[in-house]
């Protein structure tokens, strides 16, 4: 068995006794409703941890399995888990908001470059970009390099309450969960596992 820091093992398993999840969305369902052990094919954390897509099966009787943390968004009395990602942003589309990162990865851009889903960090990212900004931004993002900017800002944190002026459209994982104008994000360290 070979160890990465605490946070991951490579081990035999028999990965058909455990649920699959083929995106982020998948992982936070399945973790809400009591999983604590979650096969991985596919999405950000999945690309984070290394993972590669493939065509053929990888050896099945070796895996690497990895502690994962969670994040919480509360609003309105209600809590959603992410695995992700979570985003607050007014429209659907918009050059201004805040970007929740669980993992590096958000659709095929590389927007937090230090963010790891086992280091016990999210990485609150802010943005108030005109609309050229933005295109160059999410152009340099691709590979990372959209950062240092004046203005993008990261915070790592492991909880952050945000207020708005007017209500925000919330998002986990890519997913429309409702909207509020007071946001609280928290951190679940090491809530789940997964094999990869």
């Amino acid at each position: 068995m070979k160890s990465f820091e605490n946070w991951a093992h490579q081990v035999s398993v028999n990965c058909g006794s455990f649920p699959i999840a083929k995106s982020d969305k998948e992982i936070a369902d399945l973790a809400s409703i009591g999983e604590r052990i979650i096969k991985i094919e596919s999405g950000n954390i999945f690309r984070t941890l290394g993972g590669r897509e493939s065509l053929k099966p990888s050896d099945p009787n070796e895996s690497t399995v990895c502690e994962v943390d969670l994040g919480t968004v509360q609003f309105n009395d209600e809590m959603f888990l992410f695995a992700s990602h979570c985003s607050l942003r007014q429209y659907h589309f918009s050059t201004k908001g805040i970007l929740v990162m669980n993992s590096q990865f958000y659709k095929n851009r590389r927007v937090a470059v230090r963010g790891h889903p086992s280091d016990g960090k999210l990485d609150v990212i802010s943005s108030q970009l005109n609309l050229r900004q933005y295109m160059l931004a999410s152009k340099l993002s691709e590979s990372g390099n959209h950062i240092p900017h004046p203005d993008i800002h990261i915070k790592s944190t492991d909880q952050h309450s945000i207020s708005f002026q007017r209500d925000m459209r919330i998002f986990a994982d890519g997913r429309l969960i409702g909207r509020s104008d007071e946001v609280a994000i928290s951190l679940l360290s090491k809530a789940i596992k997964v094999i990869i």
